[in-house]
């Protein structure tokens, strides 16, 4: 997509147009995260970023053992041993 044009107004304001939004699939009300990497802005659909780093944690969890199940096990044997 190409650069659009926009101005800053009072309060820190600016305007979104209509295309930019329906290219983030973005509607009124809907959260987003603004950062800033070598002096350019970026805007990130809140709901984008949480599907994205879901998708990071889901790759380092698929082989991955049950966590509640090694913390239960673990929690068991704490129990265990302190009786003896």
């Amino acid at each position: 997509m190409n650069s659009i044009a926009t101005k800053l107004s009072s309060g820190g304001r600016i305007v979104l147009p209509a295309s930019l939004r329906a290219n983030l699939g973005i509607q009124e009300g809907d959260e987003l995260l603004l950062s800033i990497s070598n002096g350019e802005v970026r805007i990130t659909p809140k709901a984008l970023a949480l599907q994205n780093a879901l998708n990071i944690a889901r790759k380092h969890l698929l082989n991955a053992s049950s966590l509640s199940m090694e913390l239960i096990a673990e929690r068991h044997i704490a129990a265990v041993t302190t009786m003896c």
